[in-house]
């Protein structure tokens, strides 16, 4: 097994964090979820942005940075949505362990630090960080919520309970050969990192939880238009918070939320539901959308485009290259 300090089969040291972050088109937000994994305390990573067939303003701004660690992969043709991009860094990673950050999502500077450790610790497959969903600014200047997630049972993954969104997850790279991918978001009824999570529980990994609060997720799903203008305002912000960690800490945990409790006997029948392979969330999610629709209804919010078609028409192979090729060279790299 390789481990850090150490060399692969290509005479290249091995880190001991491979960090995963898929993105397309939001180079702001990109610049500042890069900047919290290099202020990391802990320094022993290399990071894969995986684009989602991005323009070249992505590209420049990774570029900025001068940094050897960071390794960008661009795709030719857009995917649409998360799962394709981390399943790449997922087989790219030479890390002995795997973390995801989505490209609008922070972490505090102790997060590589804290997970390393308590995966290794627990001895678990899979570690799920405390994070808290910053709601946006309200309209009327009425204080924000924050809703605190990733809180477990008895320090491991509830799958009635646990919401452990991909910001706040870290995986043994060897665990990821038996877990399998995410899968697609047209395959699943709620998220694809929620998917995956309860697909990993049924397949018997450990996976805990870790009460440390060290992730910061900003919807874009929750932030209309969140595509269409390239700014960082709110992540610029929290990034000078994280010099003084448990202050902010303290100021957003002062305005959290907890999760709902649900009755016992509402437990107990979601319990025994996930017993039986049904998924606590995708039934809740069923309910209200069809399968893939979810990811489709975040896009309309998000200002972007329907999925694209897997299999599209010559006309529309047509279409695309005819609009590559009306772009300067400059915007085609």
């Amino acid at each position: 097994m390789e481990r850090p300090g150490q060399s692969d089969a290509t005479g290249q040291n091995v880190p001991l964090v491979s960090v995963v972050i898929a993105t397309h088109n939001r180079p702001a937000t990109l610049r500042q979820a890069l900047r919290s994994v290099l202020d990391q305390t802990l320094q022993d990573f290399e990071i894969l942005v995986i684009g989602d067939a991005c323009r070249p303003d992505t590209a420049a701004v990774i570029a900025e940075f001068g940094e050897p660690r960071i390794a960008y992969i661009d795709l030719p043709v857009n995917f649409g949505e998360q799962s394709g991009p981390n399943n790449i860094g997922f087989a790219r990673a030479r890390g002995r362990f795997v973390a995801l950050l989505n490209h609008d999502d922070l972490w505090f500077p102790d997060h590589l630090a804290a997970m390393t450790g308590w995966i290794d610790a627990t001895r678990a497959d899979v570690v799920i960080a405390r994070g808290a969903i910053v709601e946006p600014p309200s309209a009327k200047g009425h204080p924000v919520k924050s809703l605190i997630y990733g809180v477990g049972k008895d320090g491991l993954y509830d799958p009635v309970i646990t919401a452990g969104y991909g910001s706040a997850q870290m995986a043994r790279r060897t665990s990821l050969d038996w877990l399998g991918p995410w899968r697609p978001a047209r395959e699943c009824f709620c998220e694809s990192s929620q998917d995956w999570l309860f697909r990993a529980w049924r397949k018997g990994a450990v996976i805990a939880t870790m009460p440390h609060l060290t992730v910061l997720s900003l919807f874009s799903g929750t932030r209309k238009g969140s595509y269409t203008e390239d700014t960082a305002t709110e992540q610029e912000e929290l990034v000078k918070g994280t010099k003084m960690p448990d202050d902010l800490r303290v100021k957003i945990l002062a305005s959290a939320e907890a999760p709902r409790r649900l009755k016992k006997s509402s437990y107990l029948k979601r319990r025994l539901l996930a017993a039986c392979g049904v998924n606590p969330r995708a039934r809740e999610f069923r309910r209200k959308y069809g399968r893939g629709t979810f990811v489709a209804k975040l896009r309309e919010i998000r200002g972007l485009p329907p999925l694209p078609a897997r299999e599209p028409g010559l006309d529309e192979m047509l279409t695309l290259y005819r609009r590559r090729g009306d772009q300067p060279d400059a915007e085609r790299i």
